[in-house]
């Protein structure tokens, strides 16, 4: 059949309008532009956080870093000086703030620092990156205050930008006046707030790498330096990541310790320790052992088929809206119920929107309410609609329904 050029240019030109309007029903431009996000601190404490093991250190914490969960606590909130665990912040903060292939000259009054050393000495020269293996291993106060006027000129301006970023993570007890954590009245922590810092610390895989090692050697510019944990932890607890060990006069024996195992990640504190080895291990384990995460949603997983009312479609799936896991006692995984409440089922439904959630229930207690949202748009059911739909689906085939052969 012959059609006139003209005529095809109209069809083809109606087509490509059609094609266009489609395909914008398809793909919403309404995308939410990129937002610079900080971390919130969420935790939550289990009940009956204080039992556990037999612990005499002054304060402390043990939390599941996936979820913020409490396992234990004790004196979790009393201020206390936090000796060389000050080096966490310190070290996240040249993780965040610096460029680890950047040369640090050392001063005279950073090597000249009393109390532990990196063995850094005035005029020497050291990349960042090596220079943190001699802040956490040995626990160098001299590398310390050096990387501290590295990133902020003197160590008091460095000091207040530590303070700054301890109160964005949560760190509401904490003040610090060095970059190493030598005694001073001003100087203080709390073992909840060092689990706060020290839970976003190991989001950085070189920090994990850092302070998981057991010794360390580099050279650079004619020096050459031999590093070593003071961690026992490292060499004596399965899965052990680090984290940073303190002993001070004022402060007595303290350790923030991580371990990792089945995809499980806990952190434990102790103050005032009197003995800090074995009460942190007992912690850990103890936290492995009783407790269960249990993963109760991934972000759009398919958890219900929903019947539409005066819809082109009858029916759509119900998505989770976010990732949720939970902590509970290994002896009441059994005992977890869930029931899927439906709000929404009249359309028109947006692709996202929530249409319900699901309820899950300890002992008859609500642990946790996850969203449930539409998988796709559903339209108000009219002959126009229809249409629209019908010619959708005649010209765009979506991955789900695609079956090659």
């Amino acid at each position: 059949m012959y059609i006139p050029r003209g005529r095809l240019i109209q069809i083809s030109t109606i087509l490509f309008i059609v094609l266009a309007i489609l395909l914008i029903f398809r793909f919403p431009q309404n995308r939410p532009a990129w937002i610079a996000t900080y971390w919130e601190p969420e935790f939550d404490y289990l009940p009956d956080y204080t039992k556990g093991p037999v612990i005499k250190a002054q304060s402390a914490v043990l939390l599941e870093a996936t979820t913020g969960t409490i396992l234990y606590a004790k004196n979790e909130h009393v201020r206390r000086p936090p000796t060389s665990t000050t080096k966490i912040l310190t070290a996240l903060m040249a993780f965040e703030g610096g460029r680890l292939e950047d040369i640090v000259s050392i001063s005279r009054q950073a090597a000249g620092t009393r109390g532990s050393t990196a063995r850094i000495s005035s005029k020497q020269r050291i990349p960042l990156g090596e220079l943190m293996y001699g802040l956490l291993l040995p626990s160098g106060n001299d590398a310390a205050v050096a990387i501290a006027e590295h990133l902020s000129g003197t160590e008091a301006d460095f000091t207040e930008k530590m303070n700054a970023r301890a109160r964005e993570l949560g760190a509401l007890n904490t003040h610090f006046v060095n970059a190493h954590g030598l005694d001073h009245p001003n100087h203080y922590s709390t073992a909840f707030d060092l689990a706060m810092i020290t839970k976003v610390a190991l989001l950085y895989p070189t920090f994990v790498e850092t302070v998981g090692q057991t010794q360390h050697s580099t050279e650079f510019d004619g020096s050459k330096w031999q590093w070593s944990t003071t961690n026992q932890l490292l060499f004596s607890f399965e899965g052990a990541l680090g984290v940073k060990t303190g002993t001070t006069g004022g402060a007595g024996h303290c350790l923030v310790a991580a371990a990792a195992r089945d995809g499980r990640l806990l952190i434990s504190v102790v103050l005032a320790s009197p003995n800090r080895w074995y009460e942190s291990a007992s912690l850990l384990e103890y936290g492995f052992k009783e407790f269960h995460l249990m993963p109760l949603a991934q972000k759009g997983q398919d958890f219900a088929i929903v019947t539409v009312k005066g819809g082109v479609h009858q029916t759509i799936q119900a998505l989770a809206g976010e990732t949720h896991h939970k902590v509970v006692r290994d002896a009441d995984v059994d005992d977890i119920r869930s029931q899927i409440i439906i709000s929404k089922i009249t359309a028109p439904i947006r692709r996202g929107q929530k249409i319900g959630e699901i309820r899950y229930t300890l002992h008859g207690e609500l642990i946790a309410q996850i969203p449930l949202t539409a998988a796709n748009n559903v339209y108000r059911f009219t002959l126009f609609n229809k249409l629209l739909d019908s010619i959708r689906k005649f010209f765009i085939i979506s991955p789900k329904e695609y079956n090659p052969p």
